[in-house]
């Protein structure tokens, strides 16, 4: 853990933008973990975030502001808030260790999907995660925070898989093997270059 939590020095509308699940470690040793949602109704002028429990809205309340423009504080029964990593992503800490198709978070908790990168220039070039416009930005090496690589998905269960090229693979549990190469059997391990597989239906097979 590093010795800033990552909300500090951010607004409450940055952090709510972060998009994450934290784990949320109460003054006596309770832990919950989920996504932080903005509440409909704050009261007395103080807004708020919170993390919703079930599906009824009970919530518990996280963090505290003045207003989305100013940095929040925790309640006292609040001991630490930290980020869960997503299982399938791997993090990444250094600006010019990422590489195109990573996702780059920036100081402001806005997301890119990177498609260059120029480390001679302190710089990746980046477009919005998720929009639709395929516009791109450069971006400066000091506003990264950290980014995201998609591990490659690969056969976790025994059937029928496709490759990246749709081929056709099946998969025992320990060794994979083409359909069309019965003789040759792959650790799943080796077969990351044909990643991303995805579950081969009866009809696609």
């Amino acid at each position: 853990m590093s010795e800033k939590p990552f909300w500090a020095g951010k607004t409450l509308m940055e952090i709510q933008n972060l998009d994450k699940r934290v784990k949320v470690t109460m003054e006596n040793g309770d832990v919950f973990i989920g996504k932080l949602v903005r509440r409909s109704r704050d009261t007395d002028g103080i807004c708020s975030l919170s993390m919703q429990l079930d599906a009824h809205r009970t919530y518990l309340h996280v963090f505290s502001a003045e207003s989305f423009d100013t940095q929040p504080v925790i309640p006292s029964y609040v001991d630490t808030v930290e980020l869960v990593d997503d299982p399938n992503y791997e993090r990444i800490e250094e600006a010019d260790d990422l590489q195109e198709k990573d996702i780059a978070v920036t100081l402001d908790g806005n997301r890119y999907k990177v498609t260059d990168v120029e480390k001679d220039r302190n710089r990746f070039w980046g477009r919005v995660y998720g929009a639709v416009v395929q516009e791109c930005i450069a971006i400066g090496f000091n506003a990264f925070t950290y980014g995201l690589r998609p591990k490659p998905q690969l056969p976790d269960k025994p059937g029928l898989w496709l490759d990246k090229d749709d081929a056709v693979w099946c998969f025992d549990g320990d060794l994979l093997r083409q359909l069309n190469d019965i003789e040759d059997a792959w650790s799943v391990s080796r077969t990351t270059q044909f990643a991303p597989f995805r579950p081969a239906k009866v009809v696609e097979a």
